[in-house]
């Protein structure tokens, strides 16, 4: 809800504030039954791009000589022939956080924070579910509920344990040990 196109003058023009507030509350609760769904999708049917205008752009997107960069790819170049290809290993951290189990502990820690961040407690929105004790340094406690909380995007980026901050905390050898 942008704006609206006038019918004479065939100009744009912005929506006032009010107006999308009147749109919205007159679409309240209207329900489009599967009838008019399949109506819908008949006439939609074919009608975006007639034969007509279909020639008129290969006119002048392919002209003679010029071969399109796509021409003959079927898909794009995956597995052994992705120039990104490591000999399909997947990274340990990668295999844990898709884990169905790594899934349910997410799902655990929010049921039980009751969906609200700990700290500052916003309810809802973007939460992430956060190793108190870090997810590198303690690999048995990857997937301990007691070991989890929730916090919203912004109060896990003050944590110690936030991206690549756990870095700081690791006590890295010193030369000559």
């Amino acid at each position: 809800m942008k704006g609206y196109k006038h019918k004479k003058k065939r100009a744009w023009h912005p929506l006032s504030e009010e107006h999308k507030i009147k749109i919205g509350l007159k679409r309240k609760g209207h329900i489009v039954t599967e009838e008019t769904r399949k109506r819908i999708s008949e006439h939609e049917k074919g009608k975006f791009v007639s034969d007509d205008t279909k020639k008129k752009i290969e006119k002048t997107m392919f002209k003679k000589g010029i071969i399109p960069w796509n021409k003959g790819m079927k898909g794009f170049m995956a597995g052994e022939k992705n120039s990104s290809w490591k000999g399909g290993i997947t990274g340990w951290q990668k295999k844990i956080r898709t884990s169905t189990e790594y899934k349910l502990w997410r799902e655990a820690v929010f049921e039980r924070d009751n969906y609200t961040c700990i700290w500052c407690g916003q309810r809802g929105g973007i939460l992430h579910a956060d190793h108190i004790k870090p997810f590198a340094l303690f690999p048995e406690l990857r997937l301990a509920i007691d070991n989890g909380r929730t916090l919203c995007k912004e109060c896990h980026k003050t944590t110690d344990t936030f991206g690549k901050k756990t870095k700081s905390l690791r006590e890295l050898p010193k030369k000559g040990e």
